[in-house]
Formats: C-alpha cells, sequence, structure tokens
C-alpha cells in the first residue's frame, strides 16, 4: 500500500502539470497608467535592486512613476527564497525550522516565514479549488479542540482513509450542538463523489449529518456509517488523530 509520503509526492507533480496547464504567464505591455488609465506613458530609467534591473515608467499626465511587478508585490525578498520558505513550511516544518533553514540558504534576511505564507496561501488556493482529488470510497471525520487567536475552537476535518487527503474542514464554536451537514456537503462537492464508508465517533451531530445526507432515498446505496470505534477494535480513527 502507498504510504502517506507517496500519496503527496504524486498530488504535488499533479498539481505542478495542472499550474502549467492553466497558468500562462503573457508578456508584460505597458500601454496606460496604473493610476489615471492614460496612454501617455514613457520608459523613465531602472531601478535598481539585489534581483536585478527593474524598468521604470512615467506617466505624463499624472506627472507619477510606477513599475510593472508579476506577482511578488512590495516583497523584498527574491521569488526563489519565498517559493523555498512556503515549501518547507507545508512539508511539515515549523515556522522556527524554516527560518533556520533559510538563514543557512542565500535568503538569510528571510526570517519571517508567516508573514511569506499569509500572502500566497490564497494564491495556492485558487490552484488547489480547480483540482478534483483522487481519492478512495472510505473517509473519516474528526473534531480537534485549538486555540485561534486567543479563542479555542472545534476544527472539523473530513479526511480520505487512503490517500489522508485533507478533503474538507471548517471551524466551530461548539462541539456538540455544531451541524456537520455543512462539512459534508463540502466534501462531496470537493471529491466530485460520495463515500461508500464513513468513519467517525459518536458524536451526535455526525449521526445527525449522516441520516440527513447520505441516508436518503436519491441515492441507490447508501453510505455505510461505522460509529462504534475503539483504540483496539477492526475500527478506529487513529489514522485521523495522527494527521491532526
Amino acid at each position: 500500500m502507498k504510504c502517506k509520503h507517496i500519496w503527496a509526492v504524486e498530488f504535488s507533480q499533479r498539481l505542478r502539470e495542472t499550474v502549467k496547464e492553466n497558468f500562462v504567464l503573457e508578456p508584460v505591455a505597458i500601454d496606460a497608467c496604473v493610476y489615471c488609465q492614460a496612454t501617455s506613458v514613457v520608459r523613465d530609467g531602472l531601478r535598481h535592486n539585489k534581483l536585478g534591473d527593474i524598468q521604470v515608467f512615467n506617466c505624463k499626465s499624472c506627472h507619477r512613476h510606477f513599475t510593472v511587478n508579476i506577482g511578488f508585490e512590495k516583497m523584498k525578498h527574491n521569488p526563489q527564497g519565498i517559493t523555498t520558505a512556503m515549501q518547507l513550511y507545508f512539508s511539515g516544518e515549523s515556522l522556527r525550522n524554516t527560518a533556520r533553514s533559510l538563514r543557512l540558504m542565500v535568503c538569510k534576511s528571510l526570517t519571517k516565514p508567516s508573514t511569506t505564507g499569509s500572502k500566497y496561501t490564497a494564491l495556492m488556493e485558487r490552484y488547489l479549488d480547480k483540482i478534483t482529488p483522487q481519492v478512495s470510497d472510505t473517509w473519516r471525520a474528526d473534531e480537534l479542540y485549538m486555540k485561534f487567536h486567543g479563542n479555542m475552537k472545534y476544527v472539523f476535518a473530513m479526511m480520505d482513509d487512503e490517500t489522508r487527503f485533507w478533503i474538507a474542514q471548517e471551524v466551530a464554536d461548539t462541539k456538540d450542538t455544531h451541524d456537520a451537514r455543512h462539512l459534508f456537503q463540502m466534501a462531496r462537492e470537493r471529491a466530485g463523489k460520495r463515500q461508500h464508508i464513513l468513519i467517525t465517533d459518536g458524536l451526535r451531530s455526525y449521526r445527525d449529518a449522516y441520516l440527513k445526507e447520505f441516508r436518503t432515498n436519491k441515492f441507490s446505496e447508501n453510505t455505510v456509517h461505522v460509529r462504534q470505534i475503539t483504540l483496539q477494535g477492526q475500527h478506529n480513527n487513529n489514522a485521523c488523530d495522527g494527521t491532526h
């Protein structure tokens, strides 16, 4: 059987191929001012920095200078350092270990990978949302109690049993009164199918959401809900707890 690391490598390769197919960097053409949209724009020298020379433009209408960026606006570090920081962090390294690794490289001044991650995570999600994950027919749902900005919240997550792919997640204030239907709906929409086996703990909200979402007449074959789990039994949620 494939371990989660092999699945992660295969998913990363598919993601890169998808980005190559859907993202085309068009040649930069300046025909109007970025401030006033006037067409009276001329070249006006170069801006020198450690990454190289950047063309500066001058608008004769509003008399303002500007340059053109391609996605790394207002970031003083080079694209290689930024992508390296994100790769280390999303591979499981802590922020401290990521900063320590970057100090040993050329990007010694890139010591705040959290700032870089917050800026470019949204850009990565644009491509992740376009990919339909290849998941199995057995999914697991579990919740985790953790702190968000000083407040304790519950993170409800749906994970594929075979690939350990995190299909969907949502944050809730409570555990017992939370409606898990939205989590199940997001997971089904994200994966493009419904699971045959759903493994959860004995939380009542999972059972209620299962009866409303997967135990209906519109499906010819209903999903089997396994909720009587134990640590030593045939069914348990250790895999989901390990991913948390």
